[in-house]
């Protein structure tokens, strides 16, 4: 597939909220939310619930489809004071919508029960019940409509208020990195990104030594904010009566505790793995012990460089190979520009995708260097970009999924790549730089997420006696790492809480731990997969279509025939990447 320079960057035009100024359209959008907040009769049918059901959908529909392009303008340039302006308006929308969805769910709880079965039996909602059901049942969860409606408006400048003081603290955040001329000023993140991924240890320990005295100089300031953000939480859960921190995430994501405890029993069961990886690593990189900035650092570097069309070539072919349907997918986003992968010091750091549920499209963010970590990016991204092009055949209701069953489809799509890239490798040292590629980003789902987890567990336990203090925060993290690591690194990252903004999110809780319960559901899919892949790629469909309107363990016994509340299945996901472990460490004895 022949690729040109252009196609290197996406097309927002097609997916623009309409024409006009967006600002207008947030405005008409705005008004129709208002005026649909007064309209709701409590005493009339399921034909008049079905009427509302749809009106509610479609506003629900327009303002995710508002806030996603909002977010791909904001990160398309940083610099762009008009982007970040409408971020700001885009979030007041998203609380509108949030109090809309407080009285529709209070209107669908007033429903008499026979109305009600009568209403969820109706075809118009048809693949949107779970949903239904839940907002129903989220009224005996909440307080009184009018205290949530008002919760929800001083959240803005509260709530949501501290997690934009955090991002914006976090951005001014700088680090003296020392370059052939002196020092040079670095954001943090572009300071972290060249300590982690050094190839000199010395210049990955100078660097690490810069980023701790930043985070200590500022750790104060953070612990503040992290205080009053966990603080605000934990007195909203109170007021509400939940007594189950976990509350939020379990049903964010449609899993049980049990499930998870499950799992991470499993987890702790396997830190060995962690730990011959990090020693047998020591070894080849010739230290006694490594420290928090060697985690990432390959000990293997691939010679080979990618091209863009080459990059596209690879995840084309292997999606292909999957199913026709997936590999034409893909080669009409690298083909109509869905895809925007051109470097810029002006994009936002990172990768992402973006939903377009009107449009029945997606967009991707990456920054393209050539490497095959790049490739696997994109692979991760459009995986996202698959699942969301199967929910849009369903309801706008249930087009948003939890992180957990996200994640599902981008490291299944990952797996994809990044296995076919190490049996075709030219080169050992190719093959061993991908196998390590594969590793590290294992462990980091089976161990480094599920330790900043416990912290966070461990964390809004205390906070609930009291604030804690910037060295008490330091010291639960400390605590928590080492309990993992154990004695396979010579120094932990004490400071980490700072600088993971999933800690500060506040629509998603626990928002660190759904990505390893993803990378583990998608695990024990692709070792499905590979038992079957003459019919399982029909099946993978079914299960992602349905993702939006299933719990995990409906979708695990339906489509995988598994439960997900004993340790076989986590034990079954595990089995990959322990086997890529042995793998590596066979491959590796004789270069000690």
């Amino acid at each position: 597939m022949k690729q040109t320079e252009k196609k290197m960057q996406w097309d927002l035009e097609k997916v623009q909220p309409g024409a006009g100024h967006v600002e207008d359209h947030i405005q008409s959008i705005r008004s129709q939310i208002e005026e649909a907040q007064s309209s709701f009769e409590k005493q009339l049918g399921p034909d008049y619930a079905i009427e509302m059901t749809n009106h509610v959908q479609d506003l629900y529909t327009k303002v995710f489809h508002m806030d996603e392009y909002i977010y791909c303008l904001a990160a398309g340039n940083v610099f762009d004071k008009e982007a970040q302006g409408l971020s700001e308006k885009s979030n007041v929308l998203k609380a509108k919508m949030d109090t809309l969805l407080l009285g529709y769910s209070q209107f669908l709880a007033d429903m008499p029960d026979v109305n009600w079965e009568a209403f969820i039996q109706r075809k118009e909602v048809e693949g949107s019940e779970r949903f239904l059901t839940e907002q129903r049942k989220k009224v005996k969860d909440r307080l009184e409509p009018e205290m949530e409606t008002l919760i929800h408006s001083l959240s803005v400048h509260g709530f949501d208020g501290w997690e934009d003081v955090y991002e914006e603290e976090y951005t001014r955040l700088t680090v003296p990195v020392r370059n052939g001329e002196g020092l040079e000023s670095l954001s943090f993140d572009m300071a972290y990104m060249r300590a982690m991924l050094s190839g000199d240890r010395g210049t990955r320990k100078e660097i690490a030594a810069s980023l701790s005295t930043v985070c200590r100089e500022n750790e104060d300031r953070f612990a503040s904010i992290f205080n009053h953000f966990s603080g605000f939480r934990n007195e909203l859960y109170r007021l509400r009566g939940w007594k189950n921190p976990l509350k939020e995430m379990l049903e964010q994501n449609r899993i049980s505790e049990v499930s998870v405890n499950s799992m991470m029993h499993t987890l702790h069961s396997h830190t060995s793995l962690l730990h011959l990886f990090l020693e047998r690593k020591a070894t080849l990189s010739q230290v006694t012990k490594l420290s928090w900035y060697d985690i990432y650092a390959p000990t293997f570097s691939s010679k080979t460089s990618l091209t863009y069309e080459e990059a596209a070539d690879i995840v084309t072919k292997q999606f292909y190979l999957f199913s026709e349907k997936m590999g034409q997918f893909a080669q009409t986003a690298f083909e109509k520009g869905w895809i925007d992968a051109a470097p810029a010091n002006s994009k936002r750091h990172g990768a992402f995708c973006a939903s377009f549920p009107n449009a029945k499209e997606s967009r991707v963010m990456l920054s393209f260097t050539g490497n095959y970590q790049d490739v696997v990016t994109i692979a991760h991204e459009l995986g996202h970009a698959y699942h969301n092009s199967l929910l849009y055949e369903q309801p706008g209701f249930s087009h948003k999924v939890g992180t957990g069953l996200a994640e599902t489809a981008s490291t299944f799509a990952e797996n994809l790549v990044l296995d076919a890239a190490i049996d075709l490798a030219k080169t050992e040292e190719d093959r061993l730089s991908l196998l390590e590629m594969k590793i590290t980003n294992g462990l980091k789902y089976i161990s480094y997420i599920p330790a900043k987890y416990e912290f966070e567990a461990a964390f809004y336990k205390k906070r609930k006696s009291g604030k804690l203090s910037s060295a008490e925060i330091v010291q639960l993290m400390e605590e928590t790492e080492k309990e993992w690591f154990q004695d396979s690194l010579e120094e932990v990252n004490t400071h980490n809480w700072m600088t993971i903004p999933h800690f500060f999110n506040t629509e998603k809780a626990f928002y660190n731990l759904p990505y390893t319960i993803g990378y583990l559901f998608s695990n024990g899919i692709y070792s499905l997969y590979q038992q079957d892949k003459e019919t399982f790629p029909a099946r993978y469909d079914q299960l992602l279509a349905s993702s939006g309107n299933q719990s995990m363990e409906q979708l695990s016994v339906q489509f995988l025939e598994e439960e997900l509340t004993g340790t076989n299945f986590w034990e079954t996901s595990i089995q990959p990447l322990k086997e890529a472990v042995d793998q590596y460490l066979k491959a590796t004895e004789n270069l000690k």
